[in-house]
């Protein structure tokens, strides 16, 4: 079982593989009403558990995961990291610029990657942060790993 959950870790974390590289931006929609609460810029994406859900044969039906994701800027506190629980997603079309998360309390995280001739403030938003990483990469080494115990922990402590 401990090398199913390594496989589909490293297969869910591929989904996410471009919008890490290339930028991208969440809308988080309101789970009564479909409204969008906040929309942001994302650094990253980390899956950081995987729980396999299994039939009554025992035959795993589809898998829950935890994911980590942080807002540009998350240096800037707490409140910029987000942990959700994924209970449903899915790619329209098998589209591979756009995705969309359900989490266990049902509101949808849509995914997009930055579109940089169109979305032209969002791509300098994004670059402008690259290279802020960049050249702050010793401080972002720990704040990185400290935002990953804290997440990590609450993944696994998530029923």
């Amino acid at each position: 079982m401990q090398e199913f959950i390594q496989q589909e870790m490293a297969r869910l974390q591929e989904e996410f593989r471009l919008f890490n590289e290339r930028g991208s931006y969440v809308t988080v929609y309101n789970e009564d009403n479909g409204k969008p609460l906040f929309r942001d810029i994302a650094d990253s994406f980390l899956v950081t558990r995987v729980a396999p859900q299994f039939d009554s044969q025992g035959k795993v039906t589809h898998t829950d995961f935890w994911l980590l994701w942080k807002v540009v800027g998350y240096d800037q506190g707490f409140q910029h990291s987000h942990t959700i629980k994924v209970v449903r997603w899915w790619r329209d079309g098998g589209d591979w610029a756009e995705m969309d998360l359900v989490d266990d309390v049902g509101r949808r995280h849509h995914i997009e990657l930055i579109e940089p001739t169109c979305e032209v403030a969002y791509a300098a938003d994004w670059n402008r942060w690259q290279t802020y990483r960049r050249e702050n990469a010793k401080m972002f080494e720990e704040i990185d790993a400290g935002i990953l115990a804290e997440h990590v922990a609450i993944a696994e402590g998530w029923s």
